[in-house]
């Protein structure tokens, strides 16, 4: 997003990425069709407004339709999902410590009563959510208009993906590379930034943690281009 000087921000309404997070967390269970005709109508109208925009919009086939009529590129950031599962592991200890009692994620347990980040094993959970969210947005990569871009090459190699991206825009919204590559150097005022460290999940999960991972997530790993 600050790479390419990216805004506004489009909010995904359909709750789609939710539906089948396990019922004990108590989380909606239905798509938010009303919410779904808003994302739409907002997808149309920050292309017809605005060059570029930034959003957490998991994949229904409603989007992708607008996003072909208004002929748009689209890059799909994505990252090892394990090492999604411990940056959001992280950053509730992190929030928890500077007083935030609520951290992303935080939902109630109605099965044990309790909170995600007050059971013993919180980065178990996170995997079943990865496991549960992470089939919601995947359909992105079946379009043509989309390019799948891997936060671990924009972190180490930084100035090659950048070309390779501006190539495929061919140029539209680039600023010169040098620019891009300066934009992308992590904010340390950022409050989603930790580490942004490549595997760390080699470093944070237990032997239990990699099993459940290989069990439930391996299909998505291997679609995503990890191992």
């Amino acid at each position: 997003m600050p790479m390419f000087v990216v805004s506004p921000d489009v909010v995904d309404r359909s709750w789609t990425d939710w539906v089948n997070v396990p019922e004990r967390y108590g989380l909606n269970k239905e798509i938010n069709l009303e919410g779904v005709h808003e994302t739409v109508q907002n997808l149309r109208q920050f292309k017809a407004n605005s060059q570029k925009a930034f959003g957490h919009v998991a994949y229904m086939p409603e989007y992708a339709q607008v996003l072909q009529e208004t002929h748009t590129k689209v890059l799909f950031n994505v990252r090892d999902p394990r090492d999604i599962v411990v940056s959001e592991y992280m950053n509730a200890l992190r929030k928890f410590d500077a007083g935030d009692k609520m951290p992303m994620w935080n939902y109630y347990d109605k099965e044990d009563g309790k909170y995600l980040f007050e059971k013993e094993d919180p980065i178990t959970e996170l995997i079943i959510f990865a496991t549960a969210r992470w089939p919601r947005w995947l359909g992105w990569l079946e379009h043509d208009f989309v390019k799948k871009v891997k936060y671990e090459d924009l972190r180490l190699n930084t100035k090659e993906t950048v070309i390779e991206i501006c190539d495929w825009l061919e140029g539209f919204g680039c600023p010169d590379i040098d620019t891009i590559v300066r934009n992308a150097l992590p904010k340390r005022d950022n409050p989603t930034f930790r580490r942004g460290v490549p595997g760390e999940w080699k470093d944070t999960f237990k032997l239990h943690h990699m099993k459940l991972a290989d069990e439930l997530l391996s299909g998505i790993i291997e679609t995503l281009g990890y191992e």
